[in-house]
């Protein structure tokens, strides 16, 4: 009994020892197993692709997604309040104007060839909130939109390191209607920007260069356009700038600004010299015959006053017609119909141009030695009729185009261009040009005016300089 007892107490403590050791082992594996599952769990949790960063990821996604879908409902709501306002539709956020180049090249947003600004030149423009109120020339640049728009008559203007004002006469192409060509009756003139130096129009038309030699008259133009000869100094030129005023004397040397008296009393070879010494970096000159024209027919367009240019009648011949700021209140005087037009080309005093007919007559090398000896792009020479006239000298250059002479007229002598303008074409002894007529020219007086006259000074003759910028 006793050894059964003892057997019996022997299994169980092999069996207690046999069951504790599994235990140990299981415990183990369990540790192991839960350290490798907490090591998972941490890593899909915690890691930089886990739950939590991808919860955060899933929260910025939502509030973008929401500040996204306000903007979107304010734009809407904008949009609606602009088009009930007769605004438009669109974004609130305007888009930046885009800066505009300054030398002569297209700009396809003003639909002209951008103002080349010469060196020492400056953009100015007309600010009507300016000098308190009573508006005044602020200086601008090209990324000011507001700089210039010729379909809104307002021409583009700048000035010299001197302070003298100028006005840019960007390239185009023409076109006068049958009811205007060579007639008394004025009418409006078609006009193409061109694109740079290029044949290539704004519209998108070609137009074939003018040649003398094959084309004798007028209706013959391809495309009923020409491109206005003024826009060629020595090369094809952008565009040119035109002095806004009359020429003042400032000691002795031209100024172009305005209420102040022009200046007169000086020969055609003074004139000339003085205009060519101006400032030769920027191409300075005495005003062509051609250079008048094309002025003129820009102001008879849709992007000029498009009507008769008023009279400058200041008898102490004050440019812009009075002293001081006069010119503001005389928009009417200017070839736009307000103060971003050239001024005086009607009334003030009468200008000489750099044109005259080549007759041999003494006067010729007596009061225009330098302009008769001058380069051929500084000057317009006409043809002497073999019977030498007033009417044979017009018909003789009825081929001469752009200058507002044969085509804008009926004759050589008489009432009979555009506005019953005078008409008095170079010849004998009075073989050179000047335009626009003096202050008490009445009637007979403005922008289709032709006069000659012997190149001697005159105290109501004076004159204006062009710059051509390449």
């Amino acid at each position: 009994m006793e050894k059964t007892f003892l057997l019996q107490k022997d299994n169980r403590k092999a069996y207690c020892k046999k069951t504790q050791g599994i235990t140990l082992i299981a415990l183990v594996v369990t540790i192991v197993v839960l350290l490798i599952l907490a090591g998972i769990t941490i890593s899909l949790v915690f890691s930089e692709n886990g739950i939590i960063a991808k919860a955060r990821e899933a929260a910025d996604k939502t509030k973008e997604a929401v500040i996204n879908e306000q903007t979107q409902m304010n734009d809407v709501t904008a949009a609606m309040e602009n088009m009930l306002n007769g605004i438009g539709g669109g974004s609130t956020t305007p888009e930046p104007e885009p800066e505009l180049p300054s030398d002569g090249s297209y700009s396809e947003s003003k639909g002209v060839n951008t103002p080349n600004l010469g060196e020492g030149m400056t953009a100015i423009k007309w600010d009507e909130t300016a000098n308190g109120g009573a508006g005044d020339w602020v200086e601008t640049d090209g990324s000011d939109s507001d700089w210039y728009d010729y379909s809104a008559k307002k021409w583009a203007n700048a000035k010299t390191t001197d302070g003298s004002m100028w006005v840019w006469i960007p390239r185009y192409a023409y076109n006068i209607p049958s009811t205007g060509y060579h007639t008394s009756t004025a009418t409006e003139i078609s006009i193409e920007f061109m694109k740079g130096t290029s044949n290539e129009t704004a519209t998108g038309q070609t137009i074939v260069e003018y040649n003398d030699s094959t084309t004798t008259n007028y209706t013959q133009f391809p495309n009923g356009y020409v491109i206005h000869p003024a826009f060629n100094y020595g090369q094809p030129v952008s565009g040119i700038w035109v002095a806004k005023f009359e020429a003042s004397n400032s000691n002795g040397k031209i100024m172009v600004q305005p209420g102040v008296q022009s200046w007169r009393s000086i020969t055609v070879d003074s004139i000339y010299t003085n205009c060519l010494n101006y400032n030769k970096t920027l191409n300075s000159h005495m005003m062509k015959n051609d250079e008048w024209g094309a002025v003129a027919y820009l102001s008879r367009s849709k992007y000029g006053k498009n009507d008769e240019v008023t009279i400058n009648s200041n008898s102490s011949y004050y440019t812009g017609g009075g002293s001081g700021n006069t010119y503001v209140n005389n928009g009417a005087q200017s070839t736009t119909g307000n103060v971003w037009g050239v001024y005086d080309m009607s009334g003030g005093a009468w200008e000489y141009v750099a044109a005259y007919v080549d007759n041999g007559n003494g006067n010729l090398t007596s009061y225009g030695k330098s302009l008769v000896n001058g380069d051929p792009k500084t000057k317009n020479v006409y043809s002497k009729a073999s019977s030498e006239n007033q009417t044979n000298n017009y018909n003789a250059n009825a081929g001469v185009y752009g200058d507002a002479v044969y085509e804008t007229s009926t004759s050589g002598s008489g009432a009979t261009s555009w506005y019953s303008d005078s008409s008095s074409f170079p010849h004998t002894s009075l073989p050179f040009f000047y335009r626009g007529a003096y202050f008490g020219g009445g009637s007979s007086a403005g922008v289709f005016y032709f006069e000659c006259y012997y190149g001697v000074s005159n105290s109501s003759v004076s004159f204006r300089p062009v710059l051509a910028t390449i």
